[in-house]
């Protein structure tokens, strides 16, 4: 009686020994996973964060291509880059009250937008934030912009992009 009372015993701890192995393999599996995922999470904001940007400027960039509707200059002075230190970039588009132009520049931490007229007599504070940044210049040869952006994780990206418009987009679909 003794001998399998013994035995009970050791087949107790038996399986209490092999439930805490087990329950440390799933302890060690879960930790490896769980540092594994945070490392994926991080790559991938930080991919997000700087495509997000890039596609951002091509997309306003591109849907603003007609002659003449594209150009480089400071906040304060479409036309004189060396005006301020805010380099912008001017999308222009004509409507029956007038031209109208959506400021991209970086101000405060921000990639910022503001639409507006010529007279609007907007400070750069005024803009919308878009994006966190550390920076963005633009620079004009032509009918080629190519654009800086350094990213809050301090990478830098590049975009050149050439207006590809040589006709004026008549009004009214005219």
């Amino acid at each position: 009686m003794k001998k399998i009372e013994n035995q009970h015993n050791m087949d107790s701890v038996f399986v209490l020994l092999l439930f805490a192995v087990f329950a440390g393999c799933i302890l060690l599996v879960l930790l490896f996973g769980a540092s594994s995922y945070e490392s994926l999470v991080r790559r991938d904001n930080q991919a997000y964060n700087s495509r997000t940007a890039v596609s951002y400027i091509a997309a306003k960039f591109r849907h603003s291509d007609e002659e003449n509707s594209i150009f480089v200059g400071s906040f304060s002075d479409r036309k004189d880059a060396s005006k301020d230190e805010i380099s912008t970039l001017y999308l222009k588009f004509d409507t029956d009250e007038g031209n109208y132009f959506t400021k991209i520049y970086y101000y405060d931490g921000y990639i910022r937008e503001v639409l507006c007229s010529d007279e609007s007599g907007l400070s750069p504070e005024d803009g919308n934030e878009i994006l966190k940044a550390k920076g963005i210049s633009f620079l004009q040869k032509g009918q080629t912009v190519t654009v800086r952006i350094q990213n809050s994780d301090n990478s830098v990206n590049y975009l050149s992009l050439c207006a590809r418009s040589k006709q004026e987009v008549a009004k009214n679909g005219k």
